[in-house]
């Protein structure tokens, strides 16, 4: 708190996160999102992220998606990859802005890049259903196995799947038991 009130911007988007959970303080949206906008303000990506959330859920601010896109953006063009992946997720499920599959594409990519599991998982499904990308299965099943290894449980079932029904490589029912099996001890 003290060295939030200096100014110090990780300080503030320490206590944003604090008031955000209820961790050490009482739980106070309003006040997370007055933390959140001191650290963001100073071009602090976690926290402009942060507040992009906050915008993009309704968490102590009116949900307003334009506003989300705005801090999305700005902690994206600094390279971070959840802001990358948030994004690119308004993109493509947009409620408040003019869906763009190309700019969703776009911003998974570069998350998918810096090794963003939920990007790569989002990669892997746009080109297993051809979703703003040509249809790929191959691809799909590459981003799947990235994603999958680092533990997601969405990316392991569906790379069950493709071993399954032989989707983008061979059927291999033994691997798809495998894959089954860590979603499941996961509660997929």
């Amino acid at each position: 708190r003290k060295a939030a009130g200096q100014g110090d911007a990780d300080a503030q988007n320490n206590l944003g996160v604090s008031y955000d959970f209820g961790k050490g303080v009482g739980k106070n949206l309003k006040k997370a999102v007055e933390w959140y906008r001191k650290a963001a303000e100073q071009d602090h990506a976690v926290a402009q992220n942060n507040l992009g959330l906050a915008y993009d859920f309704g968490k102590g601010v009116g949900k307003n998606q334009k506003k989300a896109v705005e801090w999305y953006r700005k902690a994206a063009e600094q390279d971070h990859a959840p802001a990358q992946f948030n994004l690119g997720y308004v993109y493509h499920n947009s409620e408040g802005i003019k869906k763009d599959e190309k700019k969703a594409i776009e911003w998974y990519r570069k998350a998918a890049g810096q090794g963003d599991a939920d990007a790569q998982f989002a990669l892997g499904y746009a080109y297993e259903l051809g979703d703003g990308v040509k249809k790929d299965l191959k691809k799909a099943v590459e981003w799947y196995r990235k994603a999958a290894e680092q533990g997601g449980a969405d990316a392991q079932n569906n790379l069950g799947v493709s071993y399954e029904f032989g989707k983008g490589v061979g059927k291999n029912q033994k691997k798809a038991v495998e894959w089954y099996r860590k979603a499941a001890g996961q509660g997929d």
